[in-house]
């Protein structure tokens, strides 16, 4: 059975809400990395036999920018825009009715507000340039029927709304002198000049808003602005108040019921009534969004309020930023949030409200329309989803149930993105969030999970030409190393060879580092290792001593060393460990040319057996997993019962060269890969698991109790646990129960030395019992034991 995760869609929205605007650039998202919701589907029992095991599938990610859906003007019946492709090509001008049809508008030439030559539409009919012969069709977008309308020489077009043209004449010194209405009466074009305001000069672009009746126009000062009746072409001169006399940076907004402008730089816009536009002025609050520039619009009652993004002024700024969507009553009061992200502009509906595009997320991005509902307040209404762009995936870890992806563009910069899967009963992923920035490009998308819900990986350092080994745990903690001191190329990124908790190996040759990262002094190189076979399983490092057929365990914590013989004559090149099973092998990742007939094979630490095996591969619970790269093919070879069986196929799975695109998980028992969609999938390898072992502790055995200390213990595991328990006790009284936290195949707690009413106990020596069972159902519970003494400081 394979099970999918979805998106499905949100088509309305009700609030006080609103979207708004048209994008004249990219924006980017300022919303949080989703969950990943959950699809109904009839449960399924927990699979025993590996040809019926239940396969986890996750959709790609979406890309973090969205799709650029660009407005151009909105009308009562519909919307012309131009959406980006997916395939680079040039994407068309399409007029979208309200009701869904949707035409392609041939020759149209417009530009978005803000962009010299723009062309505002303010009704159904858009200006459709004829050649360069001074004539304008005014088409019905609809139905495609066209007025022509001539533009008299020495007048240049500046705005259009409807079947209105304004145009501009100069005089001799080229200084702008008079504003034109142009409209069709009887076939011929009549010109209505306008004089500006009596002291004033028109502005070189001097349309700011409008629709089919009136249009807002600046002058060269931005003391004073004009309402111009395109019917009558009277000319209201309205005083301003801005704070500076810059006409260029004042925009407006015409609803049916209110005229608003807005200058930048200032924390309020003024609101007239349209029909007494020199009447009172009513300040509004423009609700700030750090650096970028607020855009003032309409609907109802409400100022609406997008944002344009500030240029970046930190060092490797997130790749696009952007702002919500935001609604301020009129009449005073707090603003509202209609969309968490939205393009920057806002497109008025001549009849009321506003077009915008915007959402929560890229997965949720759609183009909106604001309208005001029967009680005053806003909705939202879905006129056109935008689908979103798949985003990179480029590496894959499976580790205590962690599945972690290496994700080049789902985030403002490349990140590891980690959520924990359960594979018993009905498949689940749960909630996905960052774990850490991740570098770019394939050849260091190698992420490896080392059990307990941290991950590490390798970075190239290009300002020291140095690979550095770097560790990000669950908790946010961060630590980096760098294994060699010398050079190495920026296209490398394959040295991270292991992990396991606090350590780490990397390498490559002959030459192998091992990484404490909870070294006493810090993250710090431990050990250096003259093999290429080097393998960790909790606080042991296993290698050779270089002798045929012969390894060693080396406990990194006391430095004992115990050494094994695995039947073979040849020397050993590659360890693998998990639990009683050590894989070796003596061709290696790092022979080249070698035989490929050379011994390999899984040691048994318990029979001292060594078991064949038809094929390499990676080493999980009791089976291997091989990337046969001729055939294409993912298969698994199950040996725990002591002989191992033929390989399985799994999936087929395409090569490839750099980046890592599958992962066994050998602290939990699943194995994971990505498709060549991006498509996470998890699926149990259905081989019974080793008992449920505790592979390394550190429960400090003193606790001084002061100011926001606590007592921290952790445990790591040999696979993930459910229903931890930590019991603490005076002999046999017991004074707290604590649950511990699971995370990945670890247990962590935390205690300050009190009882649960905040009592503290007194000093002296307690004992502790902490108790788990195997989150897969497979074996027995744990039950640890220890002791614990408590001081105050002197």
């Amino acid at each position: 059975m394979r099970l999918i995760f979805e998106r499905t869609p949100d088509s309305s929205r009700r609030l006080p809400s609103a979207p708004a605007g048209r994008a004249a650039r990219r924006l980017a998202l300022v919303v949080a990395v989703a969950t990943v919701p959950a699809l109904a589907l009839p449960p399924a029992a927990h699979a025993t036999d590996p040809t019926t095991a239940s396969e986890l599938v996750l959709p790609t990610p979406a890309k973090y920018v969205p799709v650029q859906d660009t407005l151009y003007a909105a009308g009562d019946t519909g919307y012309l825009h131009r959406r980006e492709t997916t395939d680079g090509t040039t994407p068309t001008y399409q007029w979208r009715g309200y009701d869904g049809t949707e035409r392609t508008v041939e020759n149209f030439t417009g530009t978005v507000p803000g962009q010299q030559g723009h062309y505002g539409a303010g009704t159904d009919i858009l200006p459709v340039p004829v050649g360069a012969s001074g004539v304008v069709g005014l088409r019905d977008p609809a139905t495609g029927e066209s007025t022509q309308l001539t533009v008299p020489d020495g007048q240049y077009t500046v705005g259009s709304f409807g079947r209105t043209v304004l145009t501009i004449s100069y005089n001799e010194v080229w200084q702008v002198d008079r504003l034109h209405i142009l409209r069709v009466q009887d076939g011929v074009t009549v010109d209505l000049p306008v004089d500006p305001a009596e002291g004033e000069r028109f502005d070189r672009y001097p349309v700011v808003a409008g629709d089919g009746q009136v249009a807002v126009v600046r002058f060269l000062r931005g003391r004073t602005l004009g309402v111009l009746d395109l019917t009558t072409g009277a000319l209201t001169a309205v005083t301003s108040g801005v704070a500076v006399d810059e006409s260029w940076n004042i925009q407006a907004a015409v609803s049916p019921t209110h005229i608003a402008w807005y200058q930048q730089g200032m924390t309020t816009a003024r609101v007239v009534r349209r029909d007494d536009p020199a009447g009172t002025q009513t300040l509004v609050a423009v609700p700030s969004n750090g650096a970028d520039i607020p855009v003032v619009g309409l609907a109802g009652d409400w100022l609406l309020t997008g944002y344009r993004p500030a240029a970046a002024t930190e060092q490797n700024p997130p790749l696009r930023r952007g702002g919500p969507l935001k609604a301020t009553p009129l009449g005073g009061g707090s603003p509202v949030t209609l969309l968490a992200a939205a393009q920057p502009d806002l497109f008025q509906v001549p009849g009321g409200g506003a077009v915008t595009v915007g959402g929560a997320d890229a997965g949720d991005w759609a183009v909106r329309r604001v309208e005001v509902a029967a009680d005053g307040g806003l909705r939202l209404r879905t006129l056109a989803t935008v689908p979103s762009r798949p985003a990179v995936v480029r590496g894959i870890a499976l580790s205590g149930g962690r599945l972690v992806t290496k994700e080049e563009d789902s985030a403002p910069r490349p990140a590891y993105l980690t959520r924990e899967v359960t594979l018993t009963g009905t498949p689940s992923a749960g909630e996905r969030a960052e774990l850490t920035t991740a570098p770019p490009g394939d050849a260091y998308g190698r992420p490896l999970g080392a059990g307990d819900g941290s991950v590490v990986h390798v970075r190239h350092d290009d300002a020291t030409q140095r690979d550095v080994v770097v560790r990000a745990t669950a908790s946010g903690t961060r630590a980096e190393v760098v294994p060699f001191d010398r050079a190495t190329p920026a296209t490398s990124g394959r040295g991270l060879r292991d992990a396991a908790g606090r350590y780490a190996v990397y390498g490559g040759g002959d030459e192998r580092a091992v990484i404490d990262f909870e070294a006493p002094g810090g993250a710090a190189v431990v050990r250096r290792l003259t093999t290429p076979a080097a393998a960790l399983w909790g606080s042991t490092l296993w290698t050779t001593d270089g002798t045929g057929g012969r390894i060693e365990a080396r406990d990194l914590a006391t430095g004992t060393v115990t050494s094994y013989a695995v039947g073979a004559s040849c020397v050993i090149r590659d360890l693998q460990t998990v639990g009683r099973w050590v894989y070796w092998d003596c061709l290696g990742q790092d022979t080249v040319g070698g035989d490929p007939s050379t011994p390999f094979g899984v040691y048994d630490l318990r029979t001292g057996a060594t078991i064949a095996l038809p094929q390499r591969g990676e080493l999980g619970d009791g089976f291997v997993v091989d990337h046969d790269t001729a055939a294409g093919r993912l298969q698994l070879t199950d040996f725990h019962t002591g002989t191992a069986t033929g390989p399985r196929t799994l999936t087929d799975l395409p090569v490839v060269s750099t980046w890592k695109n599958h992962d066994v998980d050998k602290f939990g028992g699943g194995v994971a890969w990505l498709d060549g969609a991006g498509q996470a999938h998890v699926v149990p390898s259905g081989v019974p698991a080793q008992p449920l072992a505790v592979t390394t502790a550190a429960a400090p055995a003193v606790y001084t109790r002061t100011a926001g200390a606590t007592w921290n213990p952790v445990w790591r595991l040999s696979k993930p646990a459910t229903g931890a328990t930590l019991v603490i006790k005076r002999r046999t009284k017991v004074l707290r129960t604590l649950d511990a936290t699971a995370v990945g195949a670890a247990l962590t707690a935390g205690w300050d030395g009190t009882l649960a009413d905040g009592t503290r106990v007194a000093a002296g020596t307690y004992t502790w019992e902490l108790t788990a069972a195997p989150r897969d159902g497979t074996g027995a519970g744990l039950t640890l034991t220890g002791t614990l003494t408590v001081t105050d400081p002197a």
